[in-house]
């Protein structure tokens, strides 16, 4: 399993407002995100939290090698793009969001078949 989670960057952008100029900070955070095999070894699940976010704000971009996922709500933006471990299939992906929670099944590209060692 993989976990990551942290901030990555506070930046002081400008925004012009009725003629004025504001200094605002926004945060810049890597989600906390979690891969596991599936139960049949047949593919990756990724969850990614992305508390107080409304779906609309979500970006996700999935290729076979890795995914990128940025999101965004008032005060704080969430950035991050993470690499698999295998080869997956990215048309055969599904993503759903319910409560803060972002998960994507992705397929792997073919199934996984390595050489058992034993352990002495």
């Amino acid at each position: 399993m993989l976990i990551v989670q942290g901030i990555v960057a506070r930046r002081l952008t400008n925004r012009e407002v009725n003629g004025m100029t504001h200094d605002k900070v926004l945060t810049i955070a890597c989600p906390e995100v979690s891969v596991v095999h599936d139960d049949q070894d047949a593919g990756l699940l990724i969850t990614v939290e992305l508390p107080g976010v409304s779906k609309e704000h979500i970006d996700l971009t999935l290729s076979k090698t890795g995914f990128c996922v940025e999101a965004s709500r008032a005060d704080l933006r969430y950035q991050g793009c993470f690499q698999f471990a295998h080869e997956c299939d990215s048309e055969g992906a599904k993503a759903k969001f319910a409560n803060g929670l972002l998960t994507i099944a992705v397929p792997f590209a073919e199934p996984l078949c390595g050489k058992k060692i034993v352990i002495e």
